[in-house]
């Protein structure tokens, strides 16, 4: 007999926990593009986008049972998605610096410095610019961090963040206001110290 592919959710959701590996793969299809999505806008990077899917999927397939139905299946998909993606944020962040020799900056690289010959207007001090906002995003706690890349950076609304991490609205924006403003702390922190050590 064919699949049904009409079913709704809680019926797979159901089907799945019992065991049921097609319900499970009717629920990864239907929902793989707005994991993809997420993962894509935190890691910029269509395979590394790819691999969190992968991930995403098999964790939710070996957790299904642990989902309890309090929030949509998609939001608990999403979570699961910026989670994933920040651990693999922080394992190439550690990749990268055991790869990278001594005193070597990761923007060192001839072909940053290309990239940066390229720009039009001011370049070193848009290049300068991006290395503090990169350094001072760094040292956001990840909650923080993330929240701040998907609604300035990538445009999610207030309310499909809210979804998305399964919290209110006015929490968003609470995050979001302190996230700017350890950001400017950050970024006067790190530009006082780089000012120190130039005058000693």
């Amino acid at each position: 007999m064919e699949w049904q592919p009409l079913v709704c959710d809680a019926t797979l959701i159901e089907q799945a926990r019992a065991g049921n590996q097609h319900a499970f793969g009717e629920l990864a299809g239907r929902h793989s593009s707005r994991i993809y999505g997420v993962s894509f806008r935190i890691l910029k990077n269509r395979e590394d986008a790819e691999d969190n899917l992968q991930n995403v999927l098999c964790r939710a397939f070996n957790r299904i049972s642990q989902f309890q139905g309090k929030s949509q299946f998609s939001t608990w998909l999403v979570r699961i998605a910026i989670n994933e993606a920040l651990m693999m944020l922080r394992k190439h962040r550690s990749e990268d610096k055991t790869r990278r020799p001594e005193g070597v900056e990761p923007h060192s690289s001839p072909e940053a410095r290309e990239d940066v010959r390229d720009w039009h207007a001011d370049p070193e001090r848009q290049y300068i610019t991006k290395e503090l906002a990169a350094k001072a995003l760094d040292g956001l706690h990840p909650t923080l961090r993330y929240t701040f890349i998907l609604h300035k950076g990538e445009g999610w609304t207030n309310r499909e963040l809210a979804s998305a991490l399964g919290i209110r609205a006015e929490t968003v924006k609470s995050r979001v206001f302190r996230a700017r403003v350890r950001l400017r702390q950050q970024i006067h922190a790190i530009t006082k110290t780089k000012s120190v050590a130039l005058q000693a």
